[in-house]
């Protein structure tokens, strides 16, 4: 089953119900085949979202994406996305910028560099 823009699948209408929102990744499982959209993002709502207490606050959580997706390259607006819900979750301007700064050990200055021209879009906007 194909998604167009008018129609969602019941796995893409779930996640959109769910979230809110859906993001580039979830179309593209769900057209490949909403089955495997549908257990990404059970596996997603589960390392996020369970309702049990997890080791990491939700903020701390998207702080580490902030990171990952700064060391990962290539990724502004999982970058965008993740610092954006992190400071929805009480993070500061300064622990976001950290957990960029702190993606630079592993990946290098240019994942730093690559990360600070989506910033703007996250604390100018807001």
């Amino acid at each position: 089953m194909t998604t167009t823009e008018n129609t969602d699948s019941e796995a893409l209408a779930r996640v959109r119900a769910k979230r809110g929102y859906v993001l580039p990744v979830h179309e593209l499982l769900d057209e490949v085949d909403p089955e495997i959209l549908s257990r990404y993002d059970a596996l997603a709502s589960e390392l996020l979202f369970a309702d049990e207490p997890r080791a990491l606050e939700l903020k701390t959580r998207y702080l580490v994406l902030v990171g990952v997706a700064t060391a990962t390259k290539g990724d502004p607006d999982g970058i965008i996305h993740f610092a954006r819900r992190a400071v929805a979750h009480g993070a500061s301007r300064r622990e976001v910028l950290e957990a960029i700064a702190l993606a630079g050990l592993p990946a290098g200055m240019p994942a730093i560099e690559e990360a600070t021209q989506v910033l703007h879009r996250v604390f100018d906007e807001s």
